[in-house]
């Protein structure tokens, strides 16, 4: 239920209208949602996730696992991202590397991906396959089974995060089975976990992508 709305809308009207539907979308015409309004919805309503959109001015509020779930697991589920990162820079660098292209220039990369190979795919290492696709590169490993989707167009920041493909990688790594029990196989269970990583300081905007996170790899040290 899309809803559009001049102002914040109050808590108590949220609940109400949680009370008769199980999705709702709040659109607002003018100005923007504060960051402190976000969290007090996300604090407020722990059994959902709330996904804000800066760039259209909409909040999103599903039923998901509750907050209190995921703060208990919550150096779990950022070792999972951790994991990620360090996986899908790891990649990059030896795609690089067996190509013999420079990641600093992204011209090479899109010449190897348009001219250099048959069908935007190939191998690298002694078990992964790779296959570019739109402004993203998927690799897979064949012993494994182990699956993980990058995106390359943010220079040699390769960790931006998806929900889809992120809840495939933690499914598809077996030391990540735990967490991944935890996801239920729900698109909204991971993307409540990374709205909660959000507020917590564990992931980070992307300048000038729309609201696109990384990992903070400075939160640990503080």
């Amino acid at each position: 239920m899309i809803i559009e709305i001049n102002s914040p809308i109050e808590i108590e009207k949220i609940r109400s209208l949680l009370d008769k539907n199980e999705k709702l979308i709040f659109a607002l015409k003018e100005g923007e949602f504060s960051r402190d309004y976000v969290i007090s919805l996300q604090n407020e309503f722990s059994n959902h996730v709330v996904t804000e959109f800066e760039w259209i001015n909409r909040i999103l509020i599903v039923p998901s696992i509750p907050t209190k779930m995921v703060m208990e697991n919550l150096t779990g589920f950022y070792e999972c991202i951790e994991l990620f990162d360090r996986t899908a820079h790891s990649l990059m660098n030896l795609l690089a590397e067996t190509f013999d292209i420079d990641l600093n220039n992204s011209n090479e990369l899109h010449h190897l991906k348009t001219h250099r190979l048959a069908k935007q795919s190939g191998e690298i290492g002694n078990a992964w396959k790779f296959r570019f696709h739109g402004m993203g590169c998927s690799f897979t490993n064949s012993v494994t089974g182990q699956f993980l989707d990058v995106q390359t167009i943010n220079g040699k920041e390769f960790g931006q995060l998806d929900t889809y493909y992120l809840m495939k990688f933690i499914q598809t790594t077996d030391s990540l089975k735990e967490m991944g029990s935890i996801l239920n196989d729900e698109s909204n269970n991971m993307q409540k976990v990374i709205e909660v990583l959000r507020l917590n300081g564990y992931l980070i905007e992307l300048p000038n992508r729309n609201g696109a996170l990384i990992i903070n790899r400075y939160k640990r040290s503080n």
